[in-house]
């Protein structure tokens, strides 16, 4: 057996924010091109013989997706036992995405709720946020800005698929994301499943013989009593956190063939940050002369992740910021306001880049880059942490969150934190970010001189007031 892992000793805090569990390391596959994330889920899908579960914020209705519910129909023709359980977001999964056939997300999936009512569980979650008049005068597209079900899990009995990406075709094809495949990890499935069961009892629920979903929970997220609503969330979530905290405490040892996952949840509107508190503890905490290399989407950091990257991280550590261009913004070319949506976060960055620069007198200290690929967007976020002198990182995350305010207060939101000594996966974890950041940019407040790049006056007006919707 090999001895116990160096990193767990200066990485044990890790476990104060969600229960430990260990999977040899070997188990643990990284895709890097959307097509592979599209065939493993189809493999994975087609194969499974006890269970699916599927959270995302919505489904696409386009061929890829009729492909990956074919997979799903046939292991639930295989095998009458077999069980589907969808979790989606209720706003973003009843808009129509295609208008010339009127096809949601819920409609793809109701040809299998008709067929297969005894095996399948659709449900859609409604944000508390948005109730009553406001809820009322909101247009469609807009009204997701509120706050919206954002987890990116896909299981299928004992594998476990985490990414940030949705099941949409783009996500297949030519938007960039990251995905990591677990196989045979019992524990951290049951985990997830009971996290999405539990929301899941707090949603409404698509049945064949309905027109409309049911609400399952006692108090209606945004008819009812929303405060005892969210209480209700709160405390449910909260019992299930701590129940598995005390099954799977801090490990005592990690040998080099196993990987520590802790998994990370941060829903604000329920007053659960740990993914928020992980990372503040983290930026505050950097190793000596360590380097960490930080991906987002959406470049719309709070001021309190900020404070702790810009003003009190160790002057010895080097961090390394990756956020889609203009050009690779899923926002690029939109209609309505939605099309400014690039430009407020562009003045993000620029303000960011500039307090960094006046604070940093070394400008390896903080950096920005910007990922372009022709005729790509952008969409992968999640960190590396390399230690002093080493080739590969110790410590990865990966899932849904964007380090953004509303991904904080508004989204419900889990990504996995990754530890490990084993320098097989090291380096996977490796090659994945250097194939992310080949493809980005460096900008300095230079960039932002530039004609291309001069945000209308009212540029920084406009994040100000959405910056939390964003």
């Amino acid at each position: 057996m090999n001895t116990s892992s160096s990193c767990l000793n200066q990485f044990n805090w890790i476990s104060n924010y969600g229960p430990s569990f260990i999977v040899p390391a070997s188990n643990c596959d990284v895709l890097y091109e959307p097509c592979d994330f599209f065939k493993e889920l189809n493999k994975t899908f087609s194969n499974a013989k006890k269970r699916i579960y599927i959270s995302s914020l919505y489904f696409g209705t386009d061929p890829y997706e009729y492909e990956l519910i074919d997979s799903i129909r046939s292991a639930l023709d295989k095998d009458p036992s077999v069980r589907l359980v969808v979790l989606l977001d209720y706003l973003r999964g009843s808009r129509i995405d295609n208008h010339q056939e009127k096809t949601t997300s819920k409609s793809m999936f109701l040809p299998l709720i008709q067929k297969y009512s005894s095996q399948v569980d659709f449900y859609l979650f409604h944000t508390p946020l948005l109730h009553g008049f406001l809820r009322k005068i909101i247009p469609n597209r807009f009204n997701e800005s509120w706050g919206v079900q954002h987890m990116k899990i896909y299981m299928a009995d004992n594998t476990l698929i985490i990414s940030g990406a949705n099941l949409n075709k783009s996500y297949f094809d030519n938007r960039q994301d990251r995905y990591l495949k677990l196989n045979n990890c019992p524990d951290l499935c049951k985990f997830f499943i009971d996290i999405i069961e539990t929301i899941a009892k707090q949603s409404f629920k698509v049945e064949a013989n309905h027109d409309e979903p049911i609400f399952l929970g006692k108090h209606h997220p945004y008819e009812g009593d929303n405060a005892q609503y969210r209480l209700e969330v709160e405390k449910n979530l909260l019992s299930l956190m701590k129940t598995y905290q005390i099954r799977f405490p801090k490990p005592k040892s990690l040998s080099n063939d196993q990987a520590l996952i802790i998994p990370l949840i941060q829903m604000g509107m329920f007053n659960i940050n740990n993914d928020r508190d992980f990372n503040i503890h983290l930026y505050s905490n950097l190793p000596i002369e360590s380097k960490l290399y930080l991906a987002t989407s959406y470049f719309n950091m709070t001021k309190e992740y900020e404070n702790e990257i810009i003003d009190n991280k160790r002057k010895d550590t080097e961090i390394s910021l990756l956020t889609a261009s203009p050009q690779a913004n899923g926002f690029y070319g939109s209609r309505g306001i939605s099309r400014f949506v690039p430009i407020g976060y562009s003045e993000n960055e620029r303000e960011f880049i500039d307090r960094a620069e006046k604070k940093c007198s070394n400008d390896k200290q903080i950096q920005m880059f910007e990922y372009f690929r022709s005729q790509w967007t952008y969409h992968a976020k999640g960190l590396w942490l390399y230690e002093k002198d080493k080739e590969y990182p110790v410590l990865t995350c990966i899932g849904s969150p964007n380090f953004g305010a509303r991904s904080i207060q508004r989204d419900l939101e889990a990504q996995l934190a990754i530890l490990t000594d084993n320098q097989e996966l090291r380096k996977k974890f490796h090659h994945e970010c250097k194939r992310l950041f080949q493809n980005g940019t460096h900008v300095t407040s230079e960039t932002f001189k530039q004609s291309s790049r001069i945000a209308p006056v009212w540029g920084p007006l406009f994040m100000r007031i959405f910056r939390n919707f964003f």
